[in-house]
């Protein structure tokens, strides 16, 4: 069965993902970037999505926020 996969952080720009995909990669949290190979090759802006397996996602939000790369409101519904 395939994993369900969640959004944790949209980034608007390629060199912002480095960082905190290390960042997230040092804590044992999986990542995947949904859109990032269409930014880079049509040099468009922005929807660069940072997925994590559905049951990995509140410890990546939390990871985010330990790390300073969201705030807990980012989260809320």
């Amino acid at each position: 069965m395939k994993p369900d996969f969640v959004t944790v952080k949209t980034f608007n720009f390629p060199s912002e993902v480095a960082v905190v995909q290390s960042y997230m990669d040092m804590r044992g949290i999986e990542t995947y970037l949904k859109n990032m190979t269409s930014n880079r090759l049509a040099y468009t802006l922005g929807d660069i999505e940072m997925q994590v397996k559905s049951e990995d996602a509140e410890i990546a939000k939390q990871a985010l926020i330990e790390g300073g790369f969201a705030k807990p409101e980012d989260f809320e519904e």
